[in-house]
């Protein structure tokens, strides 16, 4: 059985001297957010400036090959902006793209357009370092809203929300909108295999309540789109998020059931020890600076020899065992990102001495 490591965390300055820099009372986890675009120099000014860049780390702008001045804007709004060109066609195949380059512990997706508030991140935020694995955006409600839904696409979004609860449970109060902010690490219980349009958002969802994430809802304002003609098509891209409903129910059977169901599985080893591990590796990742060398190292490698014993692990349950598998897909070599920056310091430090 695996038991959680408690680790003692020095303070006295004597202790911490041979790290060369004190404990900072700032440390956070790293936040990236993706933005794609297709010609949308004329709305990237109403965006990029009103980031609040003193809490992201990344931004990637996932560019769909535009014919218009967006990249080189982009760059001059923002010089700090990494541009990745999406690979397919769709919004969803732009996300993945942009996901595929992130390096940062929590991923927020933005639109282009200028219809979500980048200002609004914070409470996206605040929402995952409470506890929440996956935070959703809702325009219904309280403190939330829209200026950019017609009658028959909020009864459409509400139609939507009452089916996505009788089939999968939880209980969302908004379905099709692109707001989104998640932690990094439950990308491959995601499983984004599939959706290139705007339904990828629904599928977001579904997947987030199947994969029995906890998820949060966070009030959110959408403003009309600043300029230009949205890509949106109600009815098409409607009966796109229907079709992905229907084939996600029939992916997952287990999730079928009414309001009070919210999990795909019974509670399971697999995924708690997991969830743990994701814990102490982010935490050590933010606080290498309290400990000496010598025990982060020895932290590090308990955490990685725990997780490698995770991926080798017979499992007999097939579910679990398709949810071991896209672990061992995604990280592929050395899982443990979060210690790159560390490990490099403590290298370094040991050098210079």
């Amino acid at each position: 059985m695996l038991t959680e490591t408690h680790i003692t965390y020095p303070t006295r300055p004597a202790m911490l001297k041979n790290m060369g820099k004190t404990p900072s009372s700032t440390a956070r986890p790293t936040i990236a957010v993706v933005i794609p675009t297709l010609n949308e120099a004329d709305n990237l000014p109403f965006v990029l400036p009103l980031l609040p860049m003193e809490w992201i780390d990344e931004v990637i702008i996932v560019d769909g090959h535009s014919t218009d001045d967006t990249v080189e804007l982009a760059r001059k709004l923002l010089p700090k902006v990494r541009i990745v060109y999406q690979k397919g066609k769709g919004k969803g195949a732009a996300l993945r793209s942009g996901f595929a380059a992130v390096k940062s512990d929590i991923i927020v997706m933005l639109d282009a357009d200028g219809s979500t508030d980048p200002q609004e991140i914070p409470a996206y935020v605040g929402s995952l370092l409470a506890g929440a694995d996956f935070v959703k955006g809702s325009r219904f409600l309280q403190g939330g809203g829209t200026s950019d839904m017609p009658l028959y696409r909020k009864l459409g979004n509400q139609f939507f929300v009452t089916v996505v609860r009788m089939l999968f449970g939880g209980n969302y109060s908004d379905l099709c909108y692109g707001y989104s902010a998640f932690w990094t690490r439950v990308l491959p219980a995601l499983n984004l295999d599939t959706g290139n349009g705007f339904e990828i958002e629904t599928l977001m969802n579904i997947r987030a309540l199947c994969a029995g994430l906890k998820v949060a809802e966070v009030p959110s304002f959408e403003t009309e789109r600043v300029c230009g003609i949205g890509r949106l098509r109600a009815f098409p891209d409607g009966w796109k998020v229907l079709k992905t409903i229907f084939q996600q129910w029939r992916r997952y059977p287990n999730m079928r059931g009414m309001y009070w169901k919210t999990r795909a599985d019974e509670q399971d080893h697999f995924s708690d020890a997991m969830g743990l591990l994701f814990r102490e590796a982010t935490h050590l990742s933010r606080n290498y600076d309290h400990l000496s060398a010598e025990a982060y190292l020895n932290a590090v490698d308990t955490v990685r020899s725990a997780f490698q014993h995770l991926l080798e692990m017979e499992i007999e349950d097939p579910k679990l065992k398709l949810l071991q598998q896209r672990y061992q897909s995604y990280y592929q070599g050395d899982p443990w990102t979060f210690f790159e920056k560390p490990v490099s310091f403590f290298r370094e430090s040991a050098q210079a001495n």
